[in-house]
């Protein structure tokens, strides 16, 4: 494969991974305790008065009740500035991210798949150490026939330094209540009304992190030089801001969740909606004779250039 499909496939592998934080993941406690009951809700038995529970306190049963369900049918977008990409498909978060998810690429990172052999299609399969894309025939045709690319977490965050750092521990620590845990943890939540997400009756929260609790809640997990590698990352890309809100049904459980930050190459919009809680959602690694590695082939890139990354 010429080295500019490489360059593509770590592209794609970014992208897809991002994608998969945004349907299930998202490591996030901010400052604060996310388990206390929040000033002005009562942990007391209900009198036969209503009481009104305040928006954290709610969302707490909410993540809890969402965390024990352990798996869900999602659909995802993810809109970046370079493109849009949509999945659908499985999810489980009992240990780590896990599941199938099928999708489309749109925009410019159609054409740079079309220009390594895919037509915009792919299914990704999430497993605890390494997830795996299949991005079609033509795209096999330039992989010895292989249909699968292993794409393993720890070579992510090589490829990503500090932001694949904290990339690999949201992959492998999925939970897609954890942004209801950094909205809760901000302190700074606030109930929008109710509306219809896919016939069922939800109830929307809002709030908004800052730099810093954008950077604590993506640092879980990390020594404190990646830490401090992130934050510079962070800064260079101009992440200033996240927006989240979350629909929550009337028996606690998560629906859907909107994430938004503002960089300065654009805004980050992530949207999943969940269904059918409990769904069974197992998956098992391609076999080893329709998978290539992507190391290797970064490898091959590299001694076929004298020993340096492709550039384009």
């Amino acid at each position: 494969m010429l080295k500019t499909g490489r360059t593509y496939l770590a592209a794609t592998a970014v992208v897809l991974a991002l994608a998969a934080t945004g349907c299930g993941t998202k490591n996030g406690t901010g400052t604060g305790d996310p388990t206390a009951v929040p000033t002005g809700a009562t942990s007391a038995a209900p009198t036969a008065q209503a009481v009104e529970v305040a928006p954290a306190a709610l969302l707490k049963l909410v993540g809890e009740k969402t965390s024990a369900a352990k798996s869900a049918k999602v659909e995802g977008v993810t809109e970046l500035p370079t493109g849009k990409t949509a999945m659908r498909g499985s999810i489980s978060w009992d240990n780590g991210l896990q599941g199938e998810l099928t999708g489309n690429a749109g925009g410019p990172m159609a054409d740079a798949l079309a220009k390594a052999g895919g037509d915009g299609t792919f299914t990704a399969r999430y497993l605890s150490d390494a997830m795996y894309i299949n991005m079609g025939d033509g795209m096999a045709s330039q992989l010895g026939g292989a249909h699968w690319i292993r794409y393993g977490y720890a070579d992510l965050a090589k490829l990503m330094g500090p932001a694949g750092d904290s990339l690999k521990q949201q992959l492998q620590n999925a939970d897609p209540v954890n942004s209801v845990r950094a909205l809760i943890a901000s302190g700074q939540v606030t109930k929008a009304g109710t509306e219809d997400v896919n016939g069922t009756k939800a109830t929307r929260y809002t709030g908004d992190l800052s730099a810093a609790e954008i950077t604590q809640a993506a640092a879980t997990g990390l020594t404190q030089e990646q830490i401090d590698g992130l934050q510079k990352q962070f800064k260079a890309a101009g992440i200033s801001t996240e927006h989240i809100e979350v629909w929550v049904s009337s028996d606690n459980l998560l629906v859907k969740k909107v994430e938004q930050i503002q960089t300065t190459a654009g805004t980050v919009t992530s949207t999943a909606q969940y269904s059918d809680y409990g769904t069974s959602a197992a998956v098992k690694a391609p076999g080893r004779t329709d998978t290539v590695d992507f190391a290797e082939l970064m490898k091959g890139a590299q001694g076929a250039a004298g020993g340096s990354a492709p550039t384009s």
